[in-house]
């Protein structure tokens, strides 16, 4: 149960965890709008990347999507559980990062030919 001052605001500790969630949640929306661009220069790709850089643009969006499902299952209070839920999130954001790279590695690739 969280635990709240005088005045029914959050504890330190519960401050903490919504605090972390919010900073991930809105680095969750910044990777959303990057991983948004990268299906836009893969439609405007060759035919030839084209289905290589929608394939790892594909697992970009499935770690993305893995990651705001853990968040949405965190409570609110999760306390103490937050920071394995972090780390599991930093998992999921690292997946993605190294999925978006290689589709972007992809493009330029496709671009200098």
């Amino acid at each position: 149960m969280a635990t709240t001052t005088h005045n029914d605001t959050p504890a330190p500790e519960d401050a903490g965890a919504a605090s972390t969630v919010e900073r991930l949640e809105q680095l969750l929306e910044e990777w959303r709008a990057r991983i948004d661009e990268l299906l836009v220069q893969a439609d405007l790709a060759s035919k030839d990347i084209r289905d290589s850089v929608q394939s790892k643009a594909a697992a970009a969006q499935n770690a993305y999507l893995a990651a705001v499902n853990r968040l949405k299952e965190l409570p609110k209070d999760a306390g103490a559980n937050i920071g394995s839920a972090r780390d599991g999130v930093d998992k999921l954001i690292g997946d993605m990062r190294d999925a978006y790279q290689s589709a972007e590695s992809a493009i330029r690739r496709g671009s200098s030919d």
